[in-house]
């Protein structure tokens, strides 16, 4: 496995956006913007797909492709209940969203395809975007998965492993296998949703990490356990 798809939203960091931080913008139609102004500051040329293709192949690493994320997809009314309110998103918002990525036909990619790419296996068409879901929040399997499903989206969840099944806040392992056989992908966030840059004890840090993973790949087998995504975008220093 590569250690690449390990680190993959680490080196992604710099070109994500979150966009759900328009929870509670006045009309549907003003909601994309976000994703609009994300899509409109991206660099790669989409008139001259050679050209892409020619630097793919010439610097994968160097691909930017937007990744959009997404966190609680809820009324507002049910969001005042929610740890961390502000990473809401109505679920009108998230339609609208969607709808736009495919009015523009803005291809929408899998992590692993953009991995792929990244890894020199293969390409991504130009201006392609990648979503992403956080926590694993039972709201998004209710409010956004039906959607994703319905317009064809590949997304790929991070839930932190300790509430599955646990929590009614949170994902089932039975609605993370119909997400995957639905053509989703699923990866770690940690085991208990902790700042893993904050950690002292190595031993503490490698049952967060491995042990999420470990569980992932019990329950949902190996493709569970090749991506991973840090607990508030906060990366652990090196060593």
């Amino acid at each position: 496995m590569s250690l690449l798809r390990l680190i993959a939203l680490a080196a992604a960091a710099g070109c994500s956006s979150s966009s759900d931080q328009l929870a509670n913008a006045p009309a549907v139609d003003s909601t994309v913007a976000p994703v609009a102004a994300v899509l409109s500051t991206d660099t790669t040329d989409t008139s001259d797909t050679s050209a892409a293709s020619e630097t793919a192949a010439t610097a994968p690493d160097s691909l930017r492709v937007p990744i959009l994320v997404y966190h609680n997809i809820q009324p507002a009314s049910e969001a005042g209940a929610v740890r961390g309110a502000d990473l809401t998103m109505r679920p009108e918002v998230f339609a609208a969203q969607m709808q736009y990525l495919k009015d523009h036909k803005i291809p929408v990619v899998s992590f692993g395809a953009l991995l792929d790419a990244l890894e020199g296996k293969g390409s991504v068409s130009p201006g392609a975007v990648v979503i992403t879901f956080d926590d694993g929040r039972v709201n998004q399997y209710h409010n956004a998965f039906p959607l994703l499903k319905k317009l064809g989206f590949p997304a790929t969840f991070f839930p932190f492993t300790h509430a599955m099944n646990k929590n009614p806040r949170y994902f089932t392992w039975a609605q993370l296998q119909e997400m995957q056989s639905a053509g989703m992908s699923v990866g770690s966030h940690t085991s208990l949703h902790v700042r893993v840059d904050k950690m002292k004890d190595p031993k503490q840090m490698h049952a967060e990490v491995t042990g999420s993973r470990t569980l992932l790949g019990d329950k949902l087998g190996a493709a569970a356990t090749e991506l991973f995504s840090y607990p508030f975008g906060a990366l652990a220093t090196a060593g």
